[in-house]
């Protein structure tokens, strides 16, 4: 059997490209895998890998591991970990670097086969996985039309269920400090939640001609917290709702493949501060041939509202270009650039000096997966 166009999407973003897990032990259906990657990447100028915006080289790493033991004979327990790690990891918009590992996702879990899964800990909410994931499909210059995708948060939990065609997620978040929440820009886009939860719902067809097609809806909302005073301890974020759909054909590995996403989130904001709504699209075309060779582009599209300039509109429009090249199943080399198509000036002083799309900017690189 194929496997379905949502497990493929989920495999190509948890395993970030990475070729096969080594089992590092399995015995009596107990199992550890262990994955990772080394790689360096040479970036243009103005391309934020360094203070300067000068061209530079940046090397990093991955490592993560998928844990799994049955717990009788039709549920099973299952973990993972997975850290980042880069060399003086440092952007034009940070003061210092390191070379520490950060925590990426971790999660425990259980596995009930036909009725679903359930698990808690650290990864993206329900609408990233089951419906804006499909268009992240480049290295470095991909995700500025959707919202969802550095979202990784703690004390989430989610369930999901597939059958039948119809993929299923939703996920609540616990009250955390200082999650991740973009487009959230007043805020550095960093906010103290009080709670979140999102919904995500999917249907998958059989191939029609050269794959299945999927159309999914989500939507979710979160809560920021309050001090004992009631007013908010975020630059007087209060609430956002999250609204997102997509519409994919295909397969991202070997053959033709279109996506197209897009994300919206409306955010709420107290003390006489104004709301503002950010929403974004964007469209993939790809090919992948099976030497190895891949081909992806596309268009993006973000728009944001600057509450302090009488709510006016700035737009970023771009156009990426990916290369890839499978040599072997372990190693890969790749191009990438990204392409400014009428981006407004005012762009990056309106998301919060976070998004300068008005520079034609590329990277090239070389990655080493096991």
């Amino acid at each position: 059997m194929k496997k379905s166009i949502l497990a493929l999407a989920v495999a190509s973003v948890a395993m970030s490209s990475v070729a096969s897990a080594a089992t590092v032990y399995d015995k009596d259906g107990t199992s550890v895998e262990m994955y990772g990657r080394v790689q360096s990447v040479l970036y243009s100028t103005h391309a934020a890998a360094n203070s300067y915006s000068d061209i530079s080289t940046q090397t990093s790493g991955r490592l993560g591991f998928n844990l799994r033991t049955p717990l009788n004979d039709s549920i099973a327990a299952y973990a993972n970990a997975e850290w980042d790690v880069a060399d003086n990891d440092k952007t034009k918009n940070e003061d210092t670097g390191d070379d520490s590992f950060d925590l990426r996702r971790l999660y425990v879990g259980a596995d009930f086969g036909t009725y679903g899964k359930l698990q808690a800990g650290r990864f993206e909410d329900a609408i990233y996985w089951n419906v804006t994931s499909y268009s992240d499909v480049y290295e470095d210059w991909g995700c500025y039309g959707q919202l969802s995708d550095s979202d990784k948060r703690d004390g989430m939990i989610m369930y999901s269920w597939s059958g039948y065609g119809v993929n299923f997620m939703a996920t609540y978040g616990t009250a955390k400090d200082a999650q991740t929440v973009e487009g959230a820009w007043a805020a550095d886009e960093t906010l103290d939640l009080d709670n979140a939860y999102a919904v995500a719902l999917g249907y998958t067809t059989p191939d029609v001609l050269f794959g299945p097609i999927s159309i999914n809806l989500g939507y979710g909302s979160a809560n920021v917290q309050s001090d004992a005073n009631g007013v908010s301890k975020n630059i007087n974020y209060d609430s956002y709702d999250n609204y997102a759909a997509s519409l994919v054909w295909g397969s991202i590995d070997v053959g033709p493949y279109f996506a197209a996403v897009w994300n919206m989130r409306d955010f709420n904001r107290t003390n006489g501060a104004d709301d503002y709504t950010v929403q974004g699209v964007e469209a993939v075309v790809a090919y992948g041939f099976e030497n190895g060779v891949s081909i992806r582009t596309g268009y993006q599209w973000l728009n944001t509202e600057y509450y302090a300039d009488n709510n006016k509109d700035a737009d970023g429009h771009i156009i990426p270009v990916y290369v890839n090249y499978n040599v072997t199943p372990n190693f890969n080399v790749w191009a990438e650039a990204r392409f400014d198509v009428g981006s407004d000036d005012e762009f990056y002083t309106y998301t919060g000096d976070t998004y300068d799309l008005t520079e034609n900017v590329y990277s090239v690189g070389a990655r080493y997966s096991f």
